[in-house]
């Protein structure tokens, strides 16, 4: 057998025998060096005292184990001074002293285990023959050290969760080598602040909308240029269109039935002719409400508080606030509608069971929690056919989405609507309701400005959205004026939080390999480590 194929080549030493058994090779192997220095002294020594075994475990080779039986030697220290008198041999490289296996066997388990933690590590040792524990994976991760920070100028900035809910922490990237360079153990403002402060090269810091992240950046580095992350600034717009939406949910839900009574009209005029449909729709007299309108706006316009308004006009807050929002009056067209629809299944299994007396159906869903009158019961079975042989007609049932729902589909260009979406009901909801069609083209107008970079326009924009009258965009264009500079900076930088978020997906990743149940000093080795370039050759 040649020896220098299964021997490190950086150690002193010499093959005498080997034994080849159906799972390992066993080695017998001496040193061959001279000599060695007191490890306490330093000094040279040539006097052997004594030789002893050591058995060290190597690289598996044909799929088989290798364990060395290395003979060392124990020397005399020549220094009369030096407090060792015996001292073992000591290896320069390779071999570390009381170490049971090799350095670069180590390094290869270390590696495996920075990846895939302990469990999974210690299968997939065995899998190449290589015996040992998740403890033993767990001591060698925890001997690596973290290589110190070189400088860093442009960094990204995120918290993370360390426990949902509880316990977050914070996650340092530097943008421009793309890793992670440090965890924190919080994400309080002071534990920041002191981490910046140690590292006075950093021009750039990317970072959420966070008040505590741009305080602490501010105060530790006030010539560092902040940037607000820009999906955070999206979602933020999203939120807001969402909040709009919900004080549009009455003329929501009236788009979404007048939708269902078309489409149901056409897909069963022959089949069930409804003559009330016939008749014009009795309109609701607007004249008194207009005039309120027109008052509201008047005194909206000279500065006044919603509360104010109110109070003024002796008016409820919540119909002050509906025209509020609102850019033009909209006459109320249909009754408020009732909540029979939720009764209809009961109601047609009790006229196909034979009762269709309209007064005697009302008492009995009157006590399962219908709130309305004995006349609505009567126009929701009017048209139910005498006959219980002939099939009841279909119900005009709307399909109602929820406004987070509507605030993503609406927050597209409709050229990127897809078929799963409710096209028609989009393009009717924003036919017959302008304040929320303006709505969205200002928020859209948001996204085309920060695509296109033009940081330029952005108060020209915050201006816009002011003067539409939007509770909710004013809310935003507040948060937007507070944190201006950073978020200008979004709109024209190169530089983003995109890869921070990347790095925290795989810090979850790795968080989650290890059950949540790792300390912090064992995530936080993994994490760093993981991203340097041939770490585990270090």
């Amino acid at each position: 057998m040649d020896s220098p194929f299964l021997l490190p080549s950086n150690l002193d030493l010499e093959l005498l025998n080997y034994e080849l058994y159906p799972d390992r090779i066993d080695l017998q192997v001496i040193s061959t060096a001279s000599s060695t220095c007191c490890p306490v002294c330093g000094k040279l020594s040539h006097k052997i005292h004594s030789c002893y075994h050591r058995i060290i475990h190597d690289l598996p080779a044909g799929g088989r184990r290798v364990r060395l039986e290395l003979q060392v030697r124990k020397y005399f220290c020549k220094n009369a001074d030096c407090p060792r008198k015996i001292f073992t041999e000591r290896f320069v490289a390779g071999l570390a002293s009381y170490a049971r296996r090799f350095d670069r066997l180590n390094q290869v388990l270390t590696g495996i285990g920075l990846e895939s933690g302990g469990n999974s590590s210690t299968r997939q040792a065995h899998s190449f023959s290589v015996k040992l524990s998740a403890s033993t994976v767990l001591r060698l991760i925890k001997k690596c050290n973290i290589p110190s920070i070189t400088a860093p100028k442009i960094i990204g900035v995120d918290d993370w969760a360390f426990k949902k809910g509880r316990k977050y922490g914070t996650i340092i990237v530097d943008l421009e080598k793309h890793r992670v360079i440090d965890l924190l153990p919080d994400r309080e403002a002071k534990t920041l602040s002191a981490w910046l402060l140690e590292h006075p090269s950093i021009e750039i810091v990317s970072r959420d909308r966070s008040n505590t992240y741009a305080a602490a950046i501010t105060e530790a580095c006030p010539q560092a240029e902040q940037i607000a992350d820009r999906w955070h600034i999206l979602k933020n717009l999203s939120e807001t269109l969402e909040r709009f939406l919900d004080t549009q949910r009455g003329e929501i839900k009236e788009t979404a039935l007048r939708l269902s009574q078309q489409q149901q009209k056409s897909a069963n005029e022959q089949i069930i002719p409804d003559k009330a449909e016939t008749l014009p729709q009795r309109a609701v007299f607007a004249g008194k409400y207009y005039d309120n309108f027109l008052k509201v706006k008047e005194l909206q316009s000279k500065g006044y508080s919603i509360r104010k308004i109110a109070i003024t006009l002796k008016m409820s807050r919540s119909t002050v606030a509906k025209y509020w929002n609102r850019i033009e009056f909209i006459p109320k067209t249909s009754h408020k509608r009732s909540n029979i629809l939720d009764f209809e299944t009961y109601l047609q299994q009790r006229w196909q069971q034979g009762q269709q007396s309209a007064k005697a159906l009302y008492e009995e869903i009157n006590d399962q929690g219908f709130t309305y009158s004995q006349a609505t019961v009567y126009n929701a079975v009017r048209n139910y056919p005498k006959s219980v042989l002939e099939p009841l007609p279909e119900s005009v049932k709307a399909t109602y989405y929820s406004s987070k729902q509507l605030s993503i589909w609406l927050g597209m260009y409709q050229s990127d609507w897809q078929d799963y979406m409710p096209i028609e009901f989009l393009r009717k909801l924003l036919e017959e309701n302008p304040l929320i069609k303006v709505v969205r083209e200002i928020a859209l107008e948001f996204r085309q400005l920060m695509k296109a970079k033009q940081g330029d326009q952005l108060r020209d924009w915050c201006n816009k959205a002011l003067d539409s009258g939007v509770e909710s965009l004013k809310g935003f264009v507040r948060g937007v004026k507070q944190d201006f500079k950073a978020i200008f900076q979004a709109f024209t930088s190169e530089w983003s939080n995109g890869q921070v978020e990347g790095q925290v997906n795989r810090l979850k990743n790795i968080k989650r390999q290890m059950y949540g149940r790792a300390s912090f000093e064992l995530l936080r080795k993994r994490v760093i480590l993981m991203g340097i370039p041939d770490f585990h050759q270090m």
